[in-house]
């Protein structure tokens, strides 16, 4: 991202709620603007303060859709066939980014194309523009009709943004390739450049079919199971007349291989009609039976193993699968581990095999698959989208024990094990980098998985059910802004943060720098409002935030029962005025340091320790000095009391005249 998150001063005049954002003091952006939505994102206006004639719009990724955690790596990308993105930028506190706006309708619009059309102005610049984001490492992962651009006339068409939503996220069904749409939207990951050749592939087989309905980003297991067993370019495009070098083309470019896919670069002169040939998937002469399937690959072996774990298992036990491997398919190093895995089953007579036995043999059947545990298919660098995608009020875009199933996957080493057996080099660096986000983030509990959401994408807004519209990603806007209007509506369970607001500055602390590692929100059993300020006057200190007088005023009432800490009464009278005076000055600093004072608690402990012993000393004192009395008889004892008053009212009376008289 462009900027971060230290600020200036908290009242320099920026602002995520402000209506007109300027950017770089170049791109002016009008918040009151909407423009129709480019790539799913919503978009406003904006002019280019140092030239009228340049047509940009200015994309605002919402809270629970953001940006991707690479988009300014993928805002560095230049084709002639794609809409640049000039700048990801979040100095107004909130990630916004300027690209270039779209000239003519998407191709949603504009269905009717001749096969030589297609390949000179659809697939070519479109593998032009797949080049230029393969040589770079990227992906672009949003291909798809109303993401392409078509200016009329002859001219090539333009590929709109992928940075500006989470990776396949907003992808129609039938422009994804297996190994993304067996996993839910969020959970689909960047891919490889080999999946945004079969969204290429899938977009010129629906143009040439005259367009049509677009299915939903989530599959069917029935359609999945259709395109397992017939093959993607069979569903897609079989029922098109196709000319044979189309048809040959798109057979490559649909495979279910990924390897078997041209590469970006064979498709850059795809108009000279070249001959491709399809590498089809090995198949059985004899099918294997699991359950009541019949299957002849080892991905639909894989997918209905993963439907039916306790057939599977049986079959791998008794060496079924061992052999259908090495007689039909020839394959006998995967024979050979499904030799090993079956002796481990044998040894724990389990009729179900334990979630990592069955990732094992889903991940050597077919290493192109994402991972599978518990009836869950995800890809691991989708973790930190899955997290945020399990945050969203009301849930449904992920399975509510998704959080739970990662964690277990996570600590039981799951996670690294995939790396190693998947054949996409990719997930082993994503795997390193999510395990050390849980180490820093000290991800430990379910509950803690949101956190992950803040540090696998520097992007990503505060996703608190209470400014998650907001779409703050900069501490100290979230900082302006809790020192606004806002007040908690449940303060009576909670400080002035929530949980999402607490994880939020600490990761981006963390970030930043300032914080190596995240603290356990509830393990020390202080008052939440105590914590709250302990956070906020170390965001303040260290992003040089400046005065917070209405955060300070918000929790000074809740700070009285941390004054009683002090028994010395007059040491606690003190500490709250001064304790009022920071807060009116607006420095959580000071307030932290005057109701957090260990050292002070302790010796006013101390001294109170010491009175009590004196006084237990003086009782214990008068309680033997009882009994060190002579024995007298009550009655002797009484009239000696009557004598001692007379006496002290006579003495009382005499001191009175010798007042007057003086």
């Amino acid at each position: 991202m462009a900027g971060d998150d230290f600020s200036p001063g908290i009242d320099d005049g920026r602002s995520a709620d402000s209506d007109r954002i300027t950017v770089e003091d170049r791109y002016v952006i009008d918040a009151t603007r909407r423009l129709p939505d480019l790539a799913g994102c919503p978009a406003y206006a904006v002019k280019d303060a140092l030239s009228a004639q340049a047509t940009l719009v200015a994309l605002a990724p919402p809270a629970f859709q953001p940006a991707r955690a690479e988009a300014s790596q993928m805002a560095r990308v230049r084709s002639p066939h794609l809409l640049a993105a000039h700048v990801v930028d979040e100095t107004s506190g909130s990630v916004w980014i300027i690209c270039d706006a779209p000239t003519g309708a998407p191709l949603s619009q504009n269905t009717a194309w001749s096969e030589s059309a297609l390949l000179e102005r659809v697939i070519q610049p479109i593998a032009a523009v797949l080049h230029a984001y393969n040589a770079a490492g990227i992906t672009h992962r949003a291909i798809r009709p109303d993401n392409v651009f078509d200016p009329g006339g002859r001219a090539p068409v333009k590929l709109g943004p992928g940075l500006a939503a989470p990776p396949a996220f907003l992808q129609p069904g039938q422009f994804e390739p297996l190994s993304s749409l067996l996993c839910s939207p969020a959970a689909r990951g960047a891919g490889t450049i080999a999946d945004d050749v079969f969204s290429l592939g899938a977009l010129a087989a629906w143009l040439l079919g005259g367009g049509g309905g677009l299915q939903s980003p989530i599959y069917s297991d029935a359609d999945i199971e259709e395109r397992i067993v017939r093959g993607s370019f069979d569903v897609l495009a079989g029922h098109l007349s196709l000319s044979p070098e189309v048809a040959a083309l798109l057979a490559a470019m649909l495979a279910d291989d990924p390897d078997a896919r041209p590469s970006p670069t064979d498709l850059l002169n795809a108009s000279e009609r070249k001959a491709f040939t399809a590498r089809k998937q090995v198949s059985a002469g004899a099918p294997i039976r699991i359950g009541s399937a019949q299957v002849r690959t080892t991905r639909a072996l894989a997918w209905h193993g993963a439907r039916n774990p306790v057939a599977l298992a049986n079959l791998v036990r008794r060496g079924v699968i061992e052999r259908w491997l090495t007689h039909e398919l020839g394959l006998t190093a995967v024979a050979a581990r499904m030799t090993a895995i079956g002796k481990e089953l044998t040894i724990t007579e389990d009729a179900a095999p334990s979630p990592p036995v069955l990732m094992e043999i889903i991940a050597a059947l077919d290493p192109g698959l994402p991972l599978h545990w518990q009836g869950e298919w995800f890809w691991v660098d989708a973790i930190g989208m899955i997290a945020t995608s399990s945050l969203v009020p009301g849930g449904g875009q992920v399975a509510p024990e998704f959080p739970r199933l990662i964690l277990e996957a996570a600590q039981g080493g799951a996670l690294l094990r995939f790396a190693q057996a998947t054949s996409i080099a990719s997930q082993n660096v994503a795997a390193q980098t999510v395990h050390a986000a849980l180490h820093h983030g000290r991800v430990e509990r379910v509950a803690d998985i949101g956190r992950l959401a803040y540090l696998l994408n520097p992007g990503q807004a505060c996703l608190s059910s209470d400014c998650a519209g907001k779409r703050l990603s900069a501490a100290w806007a979230l900082l302006q802004w809790l020192n606004g209007e806002f007040t908690p509506t449940n303060s009576a369970t909670r400080g002035l943060l929530d949980r999402q607001m607490t994880a939020f500055l600490l990761a981006r602390g963390h970030r930043s720098g300032l914080i190596e590692q995240l603290g356990n929100e509830s393990g020390d059993g202080h008052s939440p409002w105590l914590k709250d300020l302990a956070l906020l006057a170390q965001m303040q200190s260290r992003y040089q935030a400046g005065p917070l007088l209405g955060i300070a005023r918000k929790i000074l009432p809740h700070l009285t029962p941390a004054l009683k800490l002090w028994r010395n009464r007059t040491t606690r009278t003190r500490r709250g005025e001064n304790l009022a005076a920071a807060a009116e000055s607006g420095d959580l600093t000071r307030m932290a340091e005057i109701i957090a004072d260990p050292r002070s608690v302790a010796k006013d402990r101390s001294d109170w320790l010491v009175a009590q012993n004196e006084m237990r000393r003086l009782t214990q004192e008068q309680i033997d000095l009882g009994k060190k009395l002579p024995d007298v008889p009550p009655m002797l004892r009484a009239e000696m009391l009557q004598v001692a008053t007379a006496l002290g009212a006579l003495a009382a009376i005499g001191s009175l005249c010798l007042e007057v008289i003086s």
